[in-house]
């Protein structure tokens, strides 16, 4: 019989996602990945990402903002981005040093070796994804809910080819499958939904949202071909 692709102890750590995916989840998943993973599989990420709109700039600046201050928000006019996301990250309780907390993790696992096989590519643009990924929420109108953040993730799935958003998909999907079936029309419809706002839009991944803090939201939703009325509230 022909050797797995997959590797055996790691597909271990995919079905303990499965079972109980709010205690081992894709952050985990993710990171746990790397040490086993085909190279193949890294090579085509790194090809998809390198395809996208602007990637190349993208990674030559290696742009990482500063902290926003969701205080100094304030200021910023109604029906600006700025305004958006001030209240998108205290309405809904949100961390908003998720992203430097992130970029002090990924480090951490550099250092003792954990993510040595992780692209460097890939590697800034997850630590940038962390940083842009409630603007993007913003910009898309999907919640932090559970849904919202399925039809989130597979809106980034099908712009930046994120391995990390693969993940969440194939997780969620086989939790369906096999443990609950019948969260399946929800989940799918989020899914569907992302996923096909994602391929139809601009593709977002390599803007400098922080740019745009004074910019009117709805501006920026119509210069990236977003009109939330036309899809389902998530």
């Amino acid at each position: 019989m022909s050797e797995p692709i997959v590797n055996r102890a790691f597909a271990e750590k995919f079905l303990t996602a499965v079972d109980r995916p709010f205690e081992y989840g894709v952050y985990f998943l993710f990171h746990d990945w790397w040490a086993e993973a085909p190279q193949d599989a890294i090579d085509a990420y790194v090809e998809q990402f390198m395809a996208i709109p602007g990637a190349a700039e993208f990674l030559e600046e290696r742009y990482l903002a500063d902290p926003i201050e969701v205080a100094d928000l304030e200021q910023c006019a109604p029906g600006t981005l700025g305004a958006a996301y001030r209240s998108f990250i205290v309405d809904n309780n949100l961390e908003a040093n998720l992203a430097r907390n992130y970029q002090d993790f990924n480090e951490e696992l550099h250092s003792d070796g954990t993510l040595d096989r992780l692209p460097d590519e890939l590697s800034y643009a997850i630590v940038r994804g962390f940083q842009t990924h409630d603007f993007n929420h913003v910009i898309t109108g999907f919640s932090p809910a559970p849904l919202g953040e399925l039809a989130q993730s597979a809106f980034h799935a099908a712009q930046s080819h994120s391995p990390y958003n693969a993940f969440r998909i194939a997780v969620t999907n086989a939790y369906t499958a096999f443990v609950n079936p019948a969260a399946a029309a929800d989940t799918m419809n989020a899914f569907m939904t992302g996923w096909g706002l994602g391929q139809q839009s601009e593709n977002l991944s390599c803007l400098r949202w922080e740019d745009e803090l004074d910019t009117p939201l709805a501006e920026l939703r119509a210069r990236a071909g977003i009109d939330t009325s036309t899809y389902a509230d998530y």
